[in-house]
């Protein structure tokens, strides 16, 4: 009995160390849904808008800085036991819930997210943008994502405007970073894009839904 007690404790140690190691790389946040398997898509407001990066026990996050109510990037140490995902030892409790975790994807769920589960997915080296640099500030472009289609001008630095929605008493907000090669989009109302380059007028971009979907901002007058 002890030894199989034993056996099993170290194939648990040692699935946790190599789910660690799954999980180096850059990850972004996809979408949200509740426990009914409904996609949750907020366009009314804020987004999930994250990027998050594991290297070796050590997670950074960095959100969207219009996101008020976390900091823009954390960074902590973090440790696999079994299926939870551990920052806080004093409070295991409190502790995220990692989901089978797949080759590009891991579905996040627990204590602090209510009845939503939060699924991220690996960016993958070729999501890197091969572009010089170019600016969005000033320009406008047409917008598709799903059944949705608009217009959108680049004000200046952080504020944008949309021929189809916004948010009320309030601007809408975007910020552009570039992460470990990637060029990412945040904005009010969608989920992050990702810029991989820019022929003539368009720009080809990616968004991840239940599965990987290429768009192309087109720049008008």
């Amino acid at each position: 009995m002890k030894k199989t007690l034993h056996i099993l404790i170290v194939a648990i140690i040692l699935t946790s160390c190599q789910n660690e190691k799954k999980l180096n790389g850059t990850w972004i946040s996809a979408y949200e849904y509740d426990k009914n398997d409904s996609i949750s898509y907020d366009l009314s407001g804020i987004p999930f808008n994250q990027i998050w990066e594991f290297n070796d026990g050590t997670l950074k996050i960095q959100r969207y800085k219009y996101d008020f109510f976390h900091e823009d990037i954390s960074s902590f140490k973090f440790k696999l036991k079994g299926n939870k995902f551990v920052i806080n030892d004093d409070e295991p409790y409190l502790s995220d819930i990692i989901e089978p975790m797949e080759k590009d994807s891991f579905v996040l769920s627990g204590y602090s997210y209510g009845k939503s589960k939060l699924v991220y997915k690996k960016l993958d080296d070729s999501l890197k943008s091969n572009s010089s640099d170019f600016k969005l500030t000033g320009n406008k472009y047409i917008r598709n994502f799903k059944k949705w289609t608009d217009t959108i001008h680049f004000v200046n630095e952080s504020v944008y405007t949309s021929s189809s929605w916004e948010i009320e008493n309030s601007d809408l907000k975007w910020e552009r970073i570039n992460y470990n090669g990637f060029d990412i989009l945040f904005t009010d109302i969608y989920i992050p894009f990702i810029l991989k380059k820019k022929v003539g007028n368009k720009i080809y971009v990616t968004t991840f839904d239940q599965k990987k979907e290429d768009y192309i901002l087109e720049q008008i007058e």
